[in-house]
């Protein structure tokens, strides 16, 4: 049987292998918090959301300047939303500020 991209299982099996490539954060409950590969703050259950402090998404990974071509799951890494915009280059409006 061959592996369909829409597989809900294989979505979260990438969600989940990225997720394991990211850096922990010492004090932080590692399946909670995590930080992408440019050092900004995500949490899981943040995933896909655009509008939370913490919000990350999958993007293909890239090896050299071209894309892997290995099994569809490990082809991922999880970058925070911010990461993904033209924003990516200005000041984070929530650095310098304390939790609620």
């Amino acid at each position: 049987m061959a592996l369909i991209a829409h597989d809900p299982f294989v979505i979260l099996q990438g969600r989940v292998e990225a997720w394991e490539r990211c850096g922990r954060i010492p004090g932080c409950d590692k399946a909670v918090w995590r930080q992408d590969a440019e050092g900004r703050v995500i949490r899981w259950s943040d995933f896909g959301d655009r509008f939370s402090r913490y919000g990350w998404e999958l993007v293909p990974r890239q090896r050299s300047g071209v894309l892997r071509l290995a099994f569809p799951a490990r082809r991922f890494e999880a970058v925070h939303w911010r990461g993904l915009t033209a924003d990516a280059l200005t000041i984070d409006p929530f650095l310098g500020r304390e939790a609620a």
